[in-house]
């Protein structure tokens, strides 16, 4: 089984120094327990915490967001159930920033973690291949086992980076990412046949960034709601929920890299989900594209990462050029 545990503030998506443990540590020796659940999708929002200037706006619709909190979907077919809740831990505050694993926010999150996944007694039926009994003995477990001292709980970060090196190694590119691809146009495999295309870790990716990230799902979201609505309008909307003003003055630094990091990751959100990218989008992908090369030939050729984003660059303009 797979149990994946993802953290959410009002402007931030993904893993997590401590909760991304979590999920590992309750992978960690985890059994069979039927056909009918083989991945565990957890989601933890936080609310409340420094809301910044530029995003009331985005922080109103988050916490919107949140009032309709918990909550599941049991994708049936695909062995995925899906789990929302709001953490009572603390606020945004808590997860914000990069901090090193911490063992009492570790032990707090299991216990939080474990009590939610009670719902699976109410949504699993019968007739769903899944022991219950089975996974919740093992729950109970790992509660009694998490780590009581900072040493323990040291060795079982250093098990569980040796357990994923161990699944990593035996992994191709493409499995890595993780990606279930029925969420995702037919043909966006074939369009952006790297793996690059699809790292949601690599920050020069265009939904590898906080921004581009953020920008693949609420494009989802939004033409969910808007089948018949244009990305100009997506993105009009966007730049006025995020406070960011395009063109922008020379002196805010916010706008313009949030402006290009939004629109290549749009570029690429339309590939991957409707296995085209409009003409209007394209182009100025494509102006942000260079005008980032110039910039940074100009005057960061001294940047450790230099090459590196010249050859990014590079790909991203090769793919939009097929638009």
């Amino acid at each position: 089984m797979e149990i994946i545990v993802s953290v959410h503030t009002y402007n931030t998506y993904g893993g997590h120094g401590t909760l991304t443990l979590v999920g590992k540590y309750l992978e960690l020796e985890a059994l069979n327990y039927g056909s009918a659940v083989k991945e565990l999708d957890i989601h933890v929002y936080f609310a409340g915490g420094k809301i910044s200037r530029h995003l009331e706006s985005l922080s109103e619709q988050y916490h919107e967001f949140l009032s309709g909190l918990p909550s599941t979907k049991f994708y049936r077919k695909k062995a995925k159930f899906e789990l929302n809740f709001t953490s009572e831990l603390g606020n945004a505050d808590l997860v914000s920033g990069y901090e090193p694993p911490d063992l009492e926010l570790f032990t707090d999150s299991v216990k939080e973690v474990v009590a939610s996944l009670e719902v699976l007694n109410a949504k699993l039926k019968k007739s769903d291949d899944f022991d219950l009994e089975k996974f919740n003995t093992f729950l109970n477990l790992k509660l009694e086992n998490i780590p009581k001292d900072d040493e323990s709980f040291k060795r079982l970060q250093s098990r569980l980076e040796k357990e994923d090196m161990r699944k990593q190694a035996s992994m191709s590119e493409w499995d890595k990412l993780g990606i279930d691809w029925e969420d995702y146009h037919p043909d966006s495999r074939k369009l952006l046949d790297s793996p690059f295309f699809w790292s949601c870790i690599d920050d020069f990716s265009p939904n590898g960034n906080d921004t581009g990230a953020d920008v693949l799902e609420l494009y989802r979201d939004w033409k969910h709601q808007n089948p018949k609505g244009n990305g100009a309008n997506f993105l009009g909307n966007l730049l006025d929920d995020w406070g960011v003003e395009w063109p922008s003055n020379k002196d805010d630094e916010y706008s313009r890299t949030t402006y290009e990091e939004m629109i290549l990751g749009l570029s690429f959100a339309q590939i991957k989900l409707e296995g085209e990218c409009e003409t209007a989008i394209t182009k100025e992908s494509l102006k942000v594209v260079r005008q980032v090369r110039q910039r940074i030939t100009d005057k960061h050729r001294d940047w450790e990462h230099f090459e590196e984003r010249l050859r990014t660059l590079d790909e991203l303009e090769g793919k939009l050029t097929m638009f």
